[in-house]
């Protein structure tokens, strides 16, 4: 299922992004549409309730809270979701790159354009949904999105699961095992006892990196260089 919110203050934007969400997937893959005339109301529920969308069609100009200041909050808390700015007004287009824009609609031409950007969301979201490792704590197991796990730290014998959005899970198993389940480039060791998605490196120093939510890590100086490169790769594949 994918999970889409839309944000835009004019109820007829709004009824027209779900009406061609409708039509898109016209009863192939499930979607679950939310929609919110208030950036704080969606804020709320992504960031206080931690219940992130897949994909958030964002509207720019709306009065209190606007869209790129939304977006700011958004891409803190979630990296990878996939934002398509929403607008009337094309003067905009450099200004949202900032936030890395997986798509921006013009609204326009959004018949076609927010086709084309639900085609390709599709597509991303298909490969991402295959990358999902089971996490067993005292109580539950959990299915978990790797692209949703922070960081990995060693807790004695068992290891806290660091999620985006703030929820830890305490599962079992070492970092090390974590790390040979989870199978990603884009996850590397940072000291011992810590393993850190370079997705959520924000910045690193001499003797340790800042993650997007504000996190500080100490990085072993064996593995600070590992550290640089696996971050500059992880960005050259972006662009």
């Amino acid at each position: 299922m994918i999970k889409i919110d839309i944000c835009d203050d004019e109820p007829f934007w709004i009824e027209k992004a779900q009406s061609l969400i409708s039509a898109h997937f016209n009863g192939g893959t499930e979607v679950e549409i939310s929609s919110f005339r208030e950036p704080d109301d969606m804020l709320k529920v992504l960031l206080e309730k931690q219940e992130p969308a897949d994909i958030i069609i964002l509207d720019i100009d709306m009065p209190g809270v606007n869209g790129f200041e939304a977006a700011e909050k958004i891409r803190q808390a979630y990296p990878d979701i996939l934002l398509l700015f929403y607008t009337s007004h094309e003067q905009y287009v450099f200004e949202s790159f900032k936030f890395q824009p997986f798509r921006y609609i013009r609204k326009a031409v959004a018949d076609t354009e927010l086709d084309l950007a639900l085609s390709a969301a599709e597509s991303v979201l298909s490969k991402r949904f295959q990358k999902r490792i089971t996490l067993k704590t005292k109580d539950a197991v959990f299915a978990v999105d790797v692209n949703d796990i922070v960081y990995y730290e060693n807790s004695g014998r068992r290891c806290n699961v660091h999620l985006s959005g703030g929820r830890v899970l305490n599962a079992g198993g070492t970092v090390r095992e974590l790390m040979k389940q989870t199978d990603s480039p884009d996850f590397i060791m940072v000291h011992s006892g810590a393993a850190v998605n370079v997705r959520y490196i924000e910045s690193y120093s001499g003797s340790d990196l800042t993650l997007t939510e504000g996190t500080r890590l100490p990085v072993s100086r064996s593995r600070m260089a590992g550290v640089k490169e696996a971050v500059m790769r992880y960005w050259r594949n972006r662009l």
